[in-house]
């Protein structure tokens, strides 16, 4: 459903400086919008709903139980987080913020136990695909914060290059952003830029756009061109009623990483202040992680924080399975298909002390 892209927007007096009306694309959040039930359901029971994504072609085809993805964040998706992904049938991320004989051994340790996993690489590190590739890597994420560059295509090729290999690219926040990577080959794209709990590039920068607006450019310019790249949803998910959003908005996969952070698996130490337990948990432009590859960082879009202990992650999958099944009840769709093809929205009401609708 499309959200009144071109509504002429009044703004008061008080709001106003020389211009007596801004023509302007209004931008939502996940907090803007509610999924509606506008379909009779016979759904029977939440178990018989397929949540199952596929992904891959060929030999390396893998199904994913849900479809949800960790961050490649070092504070969230290490060795343990990969392996509990792999046990739920799904796919966690050898994060890149670490040196490469850390990363070629836990992804050593991940296929002697025959596990499959992400690989994290950067826009240098052309060797390095080389030596995961040699072991058997397929799957890969080119990690940057700004997809719609032409500084990936040469990493970008580089790995398409190689026989069945799955990349994932992002991040973009519009339907230009999208176009460009799905006309390189990208299999996966990661939208929506300054959304993270964790990134301050909006603040930083003045860029991005609500995750809502950003997901349903994409979807429309992915239909309309009939690309085969999927949509993953990254960042601003602080719920699983979030996850059910963006899955409607037409996203394929949704990537999060607050949702996991402190939990068991996340990386880091467990930190106990005033009788409680917490992990740290930070953006992967916080000074903490540029200092680790920079010599003198000198601009941050990410914050750090704590966040309180919450056991294992297996928990926080359990309540995102349960709450994707039920919202797929409500919906009257049997699996992912179904569910977007129902989807309806309605959209909260605007404050109205600063806007008026010219209608």
């Amino acid at each position: 459903m499309s959200f009144y892209a071109n509504q002429t927007i009044w703004v008061p007096k008080l709001y106003r400086s020389n211009l007596t009306r801004i023509y302007m694309k209004p931008t939502y959040t996940y907090t803007s919008i509610s999924l509606v039930p506008r379909h009779l359901s016979n759904v029977k029971s939440r178990y018989d709903i397929d949540l199952s994504i596929q992904i891959g072609e060929g030999e390396f085809k893998k199904k994913l139980r849900m479809p949800i993805i960790p961050a490649p964040m070092d504070t969230i998706c290490g060795i343990k987080m990969c392996r509990k992904f792999y046990e739920n049938d799904m796919l966690g991320i050898i994060h890149r913020f670490q040196n490469i004989e850390n990363r070629l051994d836990e992804y050593r340790s991940l296929i002697n136990d025959e596990m499959d996993v992400i690989v994290a690489v950067g826009l240098d590190e052309e060797d390095i695909v080389s030596q995961f590739y040699q072991l058997g890597a397929k799957y890969f994420i080119l990690d940057v914060a700004n997809g719609f560059n032409s500084s990936v295509k040469p990493m970008i090729r580089n790995i398409k290059s190689r026989e069945d290999t799955f990349i994932i690219c992002g991040n973009v926040a519009s339907c230009e952003g999208f176009s460009y990577l799905s006309d390189l080959g990208v299999d996966a794209i990661r939208v929506g830029i300054g959304n993270g709990s964790m990134c301050s590039t909006s603040i930083m920068t003045g860029i991005g756009q609500g995750i809502v607006t950003a997901l349903e450019e994409c979807k429309n310019q992915k239909d309309a061109s009939g690309s085969t790249s999927l949509i993953i949803a990254d960042g601003g998910v602080t719920n699983v009623g979030d996850i059910a959003k963006a899955l409607g908005l037409g996203a394929d996969l949704v990537m999060m990483g607050k949702m996991f952070a402190g939990t068991k698996e996340a990386e880091g130490n467990v930190l106990k202040y005033d009788g409680t337990l917490y992990k740290a948990y930070r953006g992967s432009a916080s000074f903490a992680v540029q200092a680790k590859h920079e010599a003198n960082p000198n601009f941050i879009e990410g914050d750090e924080t704590i966040v309180k202990y919450k056991g294992s992650v297996q928990n926080i999958i359990n309540e995102i399975e349960a709450g994707l099944r039920s919202s797929f009840s409500y919906m009257g769709a049997h699996d992912l298909v179904s569910f977007q093809k129902n989807t309806d929205w309605v959209l909260y009401t605007l404050d109205q002390k600063l806007f008026k609708t010219n209608n």
